[in-house]
């Protein structure tokens, strides 16, 4: 991706998270670039287009942020750092971006939903390969099966969850998820790492 086009979607991404997608206009992009709507349709077809570049470059950037918070970490480290991540995200990240997305572009939302389950599959399949080696998981495990059934519970059963008593914190509902997970995945020496590690790492 050339130089304004990367531009014009990391311009796109600081409107969209701060602001939302319906209230911020191809206009509002190229005057805050000052570029003309012909040099913008030149990279990008139509908003949805954009949309999509933005979102692609959400998922890099998390991935990128990710690896160099757990690189050289083992698969318990490496677990709590994403769980704390998870959790002092939680309450900070505006809804306005996922809910427009969701409302106003439906097919991308679910593109979109689809691909970053398949990302967390994958990134989960390869921590349990490497927590079953460094003798922190359960060597019985079906690592696709308890991959797939993360990465789909994380998608749908906490919204449902949270749907169905609206009220619930969010906090709440992570952390009993994290409590299944970690009781699922690890073996007596794993969870006793974990619960020993658990709170000082993410308290820090």
């Amino acid at each position: 991706m050339e130089k304004l086009a990367e531009n014009i979607v990391y311009t796109a991404h600081q409107k969209f998270i701060n602001f939302g997608i319906k209230s911020i206009s191809v206009d509002d992009i190229c005057n805050e670039l000052r570029i003309s709507k012909k040099t913008f349709y030149n990279h990008f077809g139509q908003k949805e287009s954009l949309i999509e570049a933005v979102l692609e470059f959400e998922m890099r950037k998390n991935t990128e942020v990710f690896e160099k918070m757990y690189k050289n970490k083992n698969a318990i480290d490496a677990l709590i750092i994403i769980i704390k991540e998870l959790k002092n995200r939680i309450d900070k990240e505006p809804d306005t971006f996922l809910h427009d997305l969701e409302k106003y572009y439906p097919a991308t939302y679910a593109k979109f939903k689809d691909k970053q389950t398949v990302r967390i599959k994958s990134c989960f399949e390869n921590n349990l390969r490497k927590g079953i080696e460094e003798g922190f998981y359960r060597e019985d495990i079906d690592i696709e099966l308890v991959s797939l059934f993360h990465s789909i519970q994380i998608r749908h059963t906490f919204d449902e969850m949270q749907s169905f008593i609206p009220k619930i914190p969010k906090k709440r509902l992570v952390d009993f998820f994290i409590d299944l997970i970690v009781k699922l995945i690890t073996n007596e020496n794993g969870y006793r790492y974990m619960v020993e590690n658990y709170y000082k790492i993410a308290d820090n």
